[in-house]
């Protein structure tokens, strides 16, 4: 018998966004009736059926366009008609501010709940030079502003940190309850493949030490900062780069002048967490003098973290992160004084790797803490909550 139905709006075509096919899953598994209603996409269907989830790609534009206002508005007319095509829903599970307006317009007009789930620290979280128009940066800082304070009318919220958590309820004086649920990894998102024969596989050798970075690629991500380091790093020493995005052509570049530097493109999620499983440690240093001022990346849990954490390898990142504590109490890595020189981060990175500081049942602890059984937990007494 099935608990509640459950609509869950998103404003990309889920191709892939994990973290909302993790919760939709679990929901499903938890007996809700789970509908993903999100944006069109040519490759993909507009309607499909995956592990008990309903999945409805409705609307062409994104929802969170800034200025082009007649996409803006078509894209919510497009998601308002598909959701009153349909037998009202008893919850609205909003993904990100472009969701939050109809979603707290819709729990009204059917007496029903909403969700809204911030995946950043919304007040704070725009990348300026992600904006070369300073028009566009403008209103899409104004457009989030303004479709953030729905939050102070949800009936729960759902953030990616504890940090965030805090945070968001200090900041709007949240009444409902709150709850974390990380960007971890989903209980089969498992790699059983020997490490040893992925390497071979993949052509690295048992004497080259494989430094890992997976994720977008721009430049406040610290992109040039990693291709500096792995060339103070000695010869045996690679960086695997994994993704896509501004940043690219670069990275593509580099790679063909530098044999330390492998560039593997945008990967399918299975085949990457497969390729991160088989290196020695994950490295995340953001570009500071860009991110300095951005309260986001101080709140940051990134699913980077995760996914070094359930592959046994060394996190290595700057201080001034949620992920710092976990760091510390879990030893799973080192995060770095920003101001230290790469030289010297390098000089640690090399001497922990070679010493083998990190056996993996140093990684036991930590995955239980993070497991996805946690996070179901979490998330199950957040929605038994609001049907009582």
């Amino acid at each position: 018998m099935t608990k509640a139905r459950v609509a869950m709006l998103l404003d990309n075509p889920l191709h892939p966004d994990p973290r909302v096919w993790r919760e939709a899953i679990t929901l499903s598994e938890l007996r809700y009736d789970v509908t993903i209603f999100c944006q069109q996409e040519k490759e993909l269907p507009d309607s499909e059926e995956r592990e008990g989830v309903h999945i409805r790609r409705v609307f062409r534009y994104k929802l969170g366009t800034s200025v082009l206002v007649d996409k803006y508005l078509r894209a919510h007319f497009q998601l308002k008609e598909a959701l009153e095509r349909e037998e009202p829903f008893d919850i609205y599970h909003c993904h990100d501010t472009e969701t939050w307006p109809l979603g707290y317009i819709l729990s009204q007009e059917h007496q029903a709940k909403w969700i809204a789930d911030a995946h950043e620290y919304f007040p704070d979280d725009l990348f300026r030079e992600n904006y070369p128009d300073e028009n566009k940066y403008q209103t899409a800082k104004l457009l989030i502003k303004n479709r953030g304070e729905y939050i102070r009318h949800a009936d729960g919220v759902i953030t990616v940190s504890e940090d965030i958590a805090h945070a968001l309820q200090t900041e709007f004086q949240l009444p409902c309850p709150v709850t974390t649920i990380y960007n971890t990894r989903y209980k089969t998102d498992v790699v059983t493949i020997d490490k040893k024969l992925l390497r071979q596989k993949l052509g690295f050798t048992e004497h080259e030490r494989v430094l890992v970075f997976a994720g977008f690629l721009r430049k406040d991500r610290g992109i040039p900062v990693l291709m500096e380091l792995i060339g103070i790093l000695p010869e045996n020493f690679k960086l695997l780069i994994i993704g896509d995005g501004h940043y690219a052509q670069d990275v593509r570049e580099a790679a063909r002048i530098n044999e330390k530097i492998v560039y593997a493109g945008m990967l399918p999620y299975q085949q990457m967490i497969e390729y991160v499983y088989m290196c020695d440690g994950y490295v995340n240093f953001r570009d500071v003098s860009l991110t300095k001022d951005i309260k986001n990346y101080r709140f940051q849990m990134p699913n980077k973290f995760f996914d070094a954490i359930f592959s046994d390898i060394p996190f290595f990142t700057y201080e001034g992160s949620s992920m710092d504590w976990y760091i510390h109490k879990y030893k799973v890595g080192r995060s770095f004084p920003v101001d230290q020189s790469l030289d010297e981060i390098a000089a640690v990175i090399q001497r922990d790797l070679s010493e083998g500081a990190y056996p993996e049942e140093k990684f036991k602890a930590a995955q239980e803490y993070f497991s996805w059984k946690s996070q179901t937990d979490k998330m199950s007494h957040l929605y038994e909550s609001l049907q009582k």
